[in-house]
């Protein structure tokens, strides 16, 4: 089963939260994830065109894709948009952009959309169950559409819309909290039935230190802010955010 997290945790096709100021957090719990003017293609589209693609690595790990290949990844997101808003009519027509190697491998991902620096809906998954460009492609739609703490997104909204694509390294277990670096990782906690997930920037942004982003990732899950300190279980990854 395919699980996806709005921006920080985790529900059975998952939700990870990010919080109003567009942090990813956590959220407990299993359970599916869950009128305006025409906006053209074009509006978003261009907008892509012109822009520079900054792309900002929490550590080492890189997809290590070309210019292009970014480019088109916000091609896909942008025109997933459009497409979705307007009521997913027909086909999303894959066969127009160029689908690299790279693009094709299965790849975890999150898409956060933000309007006016505020977050306006933030879905992704953990697992890499699907290509690159399929996975943005399912993660913009889940963002616009399915984020429960939003009302779906509209036409007449997307001209300012800001998207954030965020690509995750594969997820490792470890046996120290030694081992999880602080703006360099991101960071899941497991315990019994309860998890949650930060992603690398969270504590960076938030200006934690390791103590304060563990007490909140324990809350996030639905526990107490202590809870971390015994019988949880830790799993970190890196990621290469993509923003213009």
């Amino acid at each position: 089963m395919k699980k996806l997290f709005i921006s920080g945790i985790v529900v059975m096709m998952i939700f990870s939260g990010c919080d109003q100021a567009g942090q990813p957090h956590g959220m407990k719990g299993t359970g599916k994830i869950a009128e305006s003017a025409v906006v053209s293609a074009a509006s978003v589209t261009n907008k892509e065109v012109t822009a520079v693609i900054k792309e900002h690595k929490s550590g080492s790990w890189s997809p290590e894709l070309s210019d292009a290949e970014k480019k088109t990844l916000f091609s896909i997101v942008d025109d997933t948009l459009n497409w979705c808003v307007s009521g997913s009519r027909g086909k999303f027509p894959f066969e127009k952009y160029t689908i690299t190697e790279k693009m094709k491998v299965k790849t975890a991902t999150f898409v956060t959309l933000k309007m006016h620096g505020m977050l306006r809906g933030c879905i992704g998954s953990l697992q890499p169950v699907d290509s690159m460009y399929e996975s943005v492609h399912d993660n913009a739609i889940n963002a616009a559409l399915r984020d429960p703490r939003f009302r779906p997104v509209t036409s007449r909204e997307l001209p300012d819309l800001e998207v954030h694509i965020s690509l995750l390294s594969p997820i490792m277990p470890i046996a120290s909290l030694d081992e999880f670096k602080v703006g360099e990782h991101g960071i899941i906690i497991e315990k019994g039935m309860y998890r949650a997930v930060y992603l690398p920037e969270v504590a960076v942004e938030q200006g934690w230190t390791k103590e304060q982003t563990l007490a909140s990732l324990s809350e996030k899950a639905g526990m107490a802010p202590d809870a971390w300190k015994s019988g949880a279980k830790f799993k970190i990854f890196s990621s290469v955010g993509l923003s213009k």
